[in-house]
């Protein structure tokens, strides 16, 4: 009996501390850096940064362009292929 008590004791403990690790924490962007908005050319005309936006509220279309770069520069690193649109203008 003592056993059982002391386990149940031991999984409730165990059981708070899973439910203030996700109560008490906050849900990131997963996503950094700028979407390169592009004109009919493929020249960019507008740079985004996407940690300010959800992930609803822009796409990267399949394209033969980068999306997503590490910086406002197109000569940074490329993240995510693509044509970059906001969904909610």
């Amino acid at each position: 009996m003592k056993n059982s008590v002391l386990n149940l004791v031991k999984g409730g403990v165990f059981l708070l501390a899973m439910i203030a690790a996700f109560a008490f924490t906050t849900p990131t962007n997963l996503q950094d850096g700028f979407g390169a908005e592009r004109n009919e050319d493929g020249d960019i005309v507008a740079w985004h940064d996407v940690s300010q936006l959800s992930p609803s509220e822009y796409e990267c279309n399949a394209s033969e362009y980068d999306c997503i770069y590490t910086e406002d520069d197109e000569n940074s690193t490329a993240l995510e292929p693509g044509t970059f649109e906001l969904t909610n203008p």
